[in-house]
């Protein structure tokens, strides 16, 4: 059985994002996100999945857009109090690991008192596939014991981690993806579709470069065209919750 995960990032993030998740999940094939509690859309982001029940939502973590839930960390922030704009292995060799605990923490309890049922952990900008977050995320799969997207370069004990396709992006946005992906889908057997849906607003464009091309997105993933094509080839569109 083929079993393919389309989960849509950034939930929270603007109210532009929010409702162009919800509507590729209402009227596409997204079938899952990954919400960001640290983001200005997050409150908005929750009444939408109040409303839509049957989106599963896992939990973005991030340390590298906007700012932290918690104050007073020293080495995951700059000088402002901020987030670095992109975390690389270079930088995060100086993140004390129990502040990136605490705040990874702090952004899934924010979830769950939100009244969501949390589904898996990803990442914002890949942060949690570092193998310097080794440690943090060993830590989280064990309290919590939710899935796990892949491309980590490291090994989890008792975790279920999901293979990730994250090609769907920028040139490689368009209906021949998954013309060209089948046999990629079947070879994994269950993975994770990253994507990106939304509908631009100012926010989206003054925080990424990466904003207009997710009206592409948002436009591929609701095509009743893309639908037919995993329906034809015995594509099951399913949610972390269902795994």
């Amino acid at each position: 059985m083929t079993r393919l995960i389309v989960n849509a990032d950034d939930m929270g993030f603007s109210l532009g994002v929010n409702a162009g998740v919800i509507e590729a999940y209402k009227r596409g094939i997204v079938t899952s996100c990954s919400i960001m509690a640290t983001m200005p859309g997050f409150e908005d982001a929750i009444e939408k999945l109040k409303d839509n029940k049957g989106l599963g939502t896992g939990v973005h973590l991030t340390l590298s857009s906007y700012e932290p839930l918690l104050k007073g960390h020293k080495t995951i922030v700059d000088k402002n109090g901020k987030f670095y704009k992109y975390v690389t292995e270079e930088i995060a060799k100086n993140f004390d690991e129990e502040e990136i605990l605490k705040e990874f923490t702090a952004q899934i309890e924010k979830v769950l008192s939100s009244g969501i049922k949390i589904t898996h952990f990803d990442s914002h900008h890949h942060v949690h596939q570092l193998p310097q977050l080794k440690g943090v995320m060993q830590k989280l799969v064990d309290k919590y014991k939710l899935p796990i997207r892949g491309g980590i370069n490291y090994k989890l004990e008792n975790a279920v981690v999901i293979p990730v396709l994250d090609s769907f992006y920028k040139e490689g946005v368009s209906i021949d993806y998954f013309k060209k992906n089948i046999d990629k889908f079947k070879e994994l057997g269950t993975s994770d579709l990253m994507t990106h849906p939304a509908w631009v607003d100012d926010v989206l464009l003054n925080s990424t470069s990466y904003a207009i091309d997710r009206i592409k997105e948002y436009e591929v993933l609701t095509s009743e065209k893309v639908l037919k094509i995993l329906k034809e080839n015995n594509i099951e569109l399913i949610s972390y919750g269902e795994l």
